[in-house]
């Protein structure tokens, strides 16, 4: 009776699983070792906890092991994910006997995400001493990638560019002396900035093919130490700047904002000067204002060029008041978030909503 029970519950987890996920008829399955790699797919997708479990080895003591840069990953569990999301896998290749990769393309359900685009992920398949795991494509999908190393940063070069280097060596002491500013310690070791020629390159080294909702022109990895960014300048600012201050801030005012003050926003060409000036012309025009871009709501952009802005001005704010130091100590503080930053501050400060609104706002106008 109890040998019976266990089919039963087996069955009833597989059947669960195949409901989680529609493997495409382009590909085929009739071989064994297909089979194997739907049915690890299936086991990944069934996680009810966002673990690394079923991840390469190497990840085994590590809190920050997916580089997906959707988030999504890290906000759900697999199973989670599952349920917002109609998925589909759509290609399954073997490269050689211990290394593959699957794409898995993700259809949002407007009544769970609230509006309809699709994202396709593609994650490599390790065989390891027989058993199957999961890992990142940055370090498979990276090898065209010419590397080149400074003081402060190895720089990997897209095929596609060529790259002075004596600007590498100059972002390199560009590197140093925003650290200097910034306050921080000499890096314990060399930043890794990959520098892509396009959308493509950029996705694959974040486990992501296509974003149906927007993507990005550049990310950094602070717990890895990289940096990758759609972009042939050497020296990325504003990256540099996340990668300098490290792990830390669970806010996008904080984060975003100190990284926006010393580096700007669109890879650099927009000063925090150049973007005060804009802010303040929407303020005037009626567009923008306290309240819409605290909530990050302007022009129905969550992370706008106008909000970054408005992060860095209170960023400012609070520099002037009270020194940097008083702003790292908000920075590497976990349990200021951006839905609470506000309120945090007025707790560390003794200052009203209304104060610093007006301190923020005078920052702007």
């Amino acid at each position: 009776m109890r040998k019976i029970f266990t089919i039963l519950l087996l069955f009833f987890f597989f059947h669960q699983l195949q409901a989680q996920v529609h493997i495409s008829d382009k590909i085929d399955t009739t071989s064994q070792k297909a089979k194997d790699f739907c049915r690890f797919i299936k086991v990944y997708l069934g996680q009810d906890t966002t673990t690394n479990k079923l991840w390469h080895p190497k990840y085994k003591n590590r809190s920050f092991y997916d580089y997906n840069m959707d988030w999504l990953w890290n906000r759900y569990s697999p199973k989670k994910f599952a349920t917002k999301f109609d998925l589909q896998l759509v290609e399954l290749q073997s490269i050689n006997d211990t290394l593959s990769y699957f794409k898995l393309l993700a259809r949002s359900k407007p009544d769970k995400e609230g509006n309809t685009y699709v994202n396709i992920y593609k994650y490599y398949i390790v065989n390891k001493d027989g058993n199957y795991y999961l890992d990142n494509c940055k370090a498979y999908d990276s090898k065209l990638f010419v590397r080149y190393e400074t003081k402060n940063i190895h720089f990997y070069l897209s095929p596609f560019y060529t790259i002075s280097k004596k600007a590498m060596d100059r972002a390199s002491e560009s590197l140093d002396s925003i650290r200097k500013i910034l306050k921080r310690p000499v890096l314990k070791q060399p930043i890794e900035y990959y520098m892509c020629s396009n959308e493509g390159e950029l996705n694959n080294l974040a486990n992501i093919i296509i974003w149906g909702n927007g993507g990005l022109t550049g990310f950094t990895n602070n717990v890895d130490g990289y940096i990758v960014g759609i972009n042939n300048n050497p020296s990325y600012q504003h990256e540099f700047i996340h990668a300098v201050l490290g792990p830390g801030a669970n806010c996008f005012f904080l984060q975003e904002g100190i990284a926006t003050l010393y580096g700007g926003t669109d890879k650099g060409k927009t000063t925090y000067i150049k973007g005060i000036q804009e802010l303040k012309t929407c303020y005037n025009s009626g567009n923008c204002s306290f309240d819409k871009l605290y909530a990050r709501e302007v022009n129905g952009k969550y992370n706008s060029a106008l909000t970054y802005t408005f992060a860095a001005a209170c960023c400012n704010y609070l520099i002037k008041q009270y020194g940097i130091n008083f702003l790292y100590q908000l920075y590497y503080d976990k349990s200021i978030t951006s839905d609470n930053f506000l309120e945090k501050v007025m707790l560390k400060t003794g200052k009203s909503r209304e104060d610093l609104k007006k301190g923020i706002e005078k920052e702007i106008l």
